[in-house]
């Protein structure tokens, strides 16, 4: 049994970990940012590219503006929320490369995507939110040439929107996993970049993905905090201990669905974690237990 993070616990934290939670990005909503000067200079990241990942924290920045309409395309919200992103690409098919690999893994890479409207060339730009990836697909454009070529569609889904009310909770569960083994498999195979369709079918893949991640990570976790190893202090409606899930690579909740970031934890270490002196240490330490835990093979 792998021995769980503690609040008392020692003090050794790995420089990995400290990179991974020590520069969370941190943007409002509807405010504009200079790219330059209050991206970049602050977070790395190419100044040119539309998909520009980090070096120096786990995020990926994209942005979006008028200027993709001279090559074929457009992004926006379609009627379900989700946002059609095109990838990167001036010139040929676009490919998972660079930019376009990035956000496709982001999830099980560990990296943030937060999404800016440019106002123009020259000018500041919005922030429009962190989102998540739920698939992606691939239409017929023209290129910078006007040559016909295929285009990389991203359909991403913003952080922290009610999944339970715009997702077909109707739609009959999986059977239960017979082992954990079984329910990490499942989560981790959610959480791959796919093919799929913009609209309620990309709401449905991240409801999906959810549900098995949380599913794991209780199965995992075996009725105790992951972040004090003390049992749930009560059960719950469903009739199982009751612990939360908490995204170790945000400031608040909600976030990357993946097993390597989502702990299980009592509710004083998740309060504590988001409001407490010893929070920021807490979640550093689980950041660390999480990395050695999720490695690709499974302890049996």
């Amino acid at each position: 049994m792998n021995q769980q993070p503690s609040v008392q616990s020692g003090e050794l934290m790995t420089t990995v970990a400290a990179k991974l939670v020590g520069k969370i990005p941190q943007f409002v909503v509807g405010v504009e940012y200079g790219r330059r000067d209050d991206i970049h200079l602050n977070y790395g990241g190419s100044r040119q590219s539309g998909i520009s990942s980090s070096a120096v924290c786990p995020a990926i920045f994209l942005f979006t503006g008028d200027s993709g309409e001279q090559y074929g395309y457009r992004d926006g919200f379609d009627s379900a929320g989700v946002f059609s992103y095109c990838g990167e690409g001036q010139l040929g098919d676009m490919e998972f490369k660079a930019g376009n690999r990035a956000v496709r893994d982001h999830a099980q890479d560990g990296r943030a995507l937060h999404l800016f409207e440019s106002l123009g060339k020259g000018k500041r730009h919005k922030y429009i939110g962190e989102f998540v990836l739920a698939n992606h697909s691939t239409r017929r454009g023209a290129d910078r040439n006007g040559n016909d070529r295929n285009i990389i569609v991203f359909h991403l889904f913003p952080v922290g929107a009610e999944l339970d009310q715009a997702a077909d909770t109707s739609a009959p569960a999986s059977p239960a996993p017979g082992s954990l083994a079984e329910a990490r498999q499942r989560a981790v195979e959610a959480c791959t970049g796919a093919q799929g369709l913009a609209g309620n079918a990309a709401v449905q893949t991240v409801y999906q993905r959810s549900r098995a991640v949380r599913t794991y990570v209780l199965m995992r976790a075996n009725g105790r905090c992951e972040g004090c190893a003390t049992p749930a202090p009560f059960v719950g409606l469903d009739g199982r201990p009751y612990l939360e899930a908490h995204h170790t690579t945000r400031l608040s909740d909600g976030g990357i669905d993946h097993p390597r970031h989502v702990a299980a934890l009592c509710p004083t270490c998740h309060r504590n974690v988001h409001c407490g002196r010893e929070g920021p240490k807490l979640n550093l330490r689980l950041v660390e237990w999480l990395t050695s835990r999720e490695s690709p093979q499974l302890p049996s």
